[in-house]
């Protein structure tokens, strides 16, 4: 369906960091891109903006919506809690051949840890997490996890996105390594458990690169901005970054976003 893919294809440009968040969605700019006529991109964009991923305007062009940090932090709670839901399902339902991909798929996924390639540890970041929702077995909850990741996939994915950002990467897949065993084992409590974790660690990883970016926005100093590693996000993310900086984060999130919590153990950087 014409609609649906050109959802999509939008979707890609957004989540792929060619388009910023804030940055102005014009229906015709978007038609001619993609061939088509401004009637099926304007449904695309509808349908973004019912995930979260595009903010319609009356009278207006869409843009690319920016979460404040309130929006992130409960985002990032909602994903983990529904996350594990899929995971502690995924445990006692998979069949056979997905659990054999699943193994795969972490299997590739510690070669490109290995050899620091952050695009493909990205792609299988995503096609592991998707493998769980749809290993889950029921699609109304799969839909939901879709959703969710898409409307924070432009921020948890920056570990690996962001320029001269030193993304740890056996970190993330030490993290997934851990949940799909728990899966393998037919174990849902630990499967649960582990997602809820994983989660937590992944924001508070892109809640620190906002700080870290916002405060080097405002800094000033001899080094220019542009050239640190965490420089790039400061702009990227705009208000978000902004209000990270100034403490706006909404009311504290209790375990697993506790940062006293064990989520928050790793010292390397990590994705959702």
């Amino acid at each position: 369906m014409l609609g649906n893919r050109l959802k999509n294809e939008i979707a890609d440009l957004i989540l792929s960091g060619r388009m910023w968040p804030g940055e102005r969605l014009d229906e015709q700019s978007l038609a001619s891109r993609f061939g088509v006529s401004r009637t099926p991109v304007r449904e695309a964009l509808q349908q973004l903006g019912a995930a979260g991923l595009v903010e319609m305007r009356p009278r207006r062009s869409a843009r690319v919506r920016a979460l404040s940090m309130p929006e992130l932090e409960s985002s990032f709670e909602a994903m983990g809690e529904i996350e594990a839901i899929c995971a502690r399902y995924a445990a006692e339902r998979m069949t056979q051949a997905e659990r054999i991909s699943l193994k795969l798929l972490i299997d590739q996924s510690r070669i490109a840890s290995e050899q620091g390639d952050r695009v493909t540890s990205r792609d299988l970041d995503a096609r592991i997490h998707a493998l769980l929702h749809t290993g889950a077995h029921n699609e109304a909850l799969c839909s939901i996890a879709n959703e969710m990741r898409m409307r924070v996939e432009l921020y948890s994915s920056a570990p690996y996105t962001l320029p001269n950002f030193d993304t740890q990467l056996h970190v993330p897949h030490s993290q997934h390594e851990q949940i799909v065993e728990a899966v393998l084992n037919r174990d849902p409590e630990a499967a649960h458990r582990l997602m809820i974790d994983h989660i937590g660690g992944s924001f508070l990883v892109v809640k620190g690169i906002l700080e870290q970016g916002s405060a080097l926005a405002t800094a000033g100093g001899d080094e220019p901005v542009e050239r640190h590693s965490y420089g790039y996000v400061g702009r990227f993310f705009g208000d978000t970054a902004a209000k990270a900086r100034s403490g706006l984060t909404g009311q504290t999130i209790a375990r697993p976003f506790d940062p006293s919590g064990p989520a928050a153990g790793s010292s390397g950087q990590g994705s959702a």
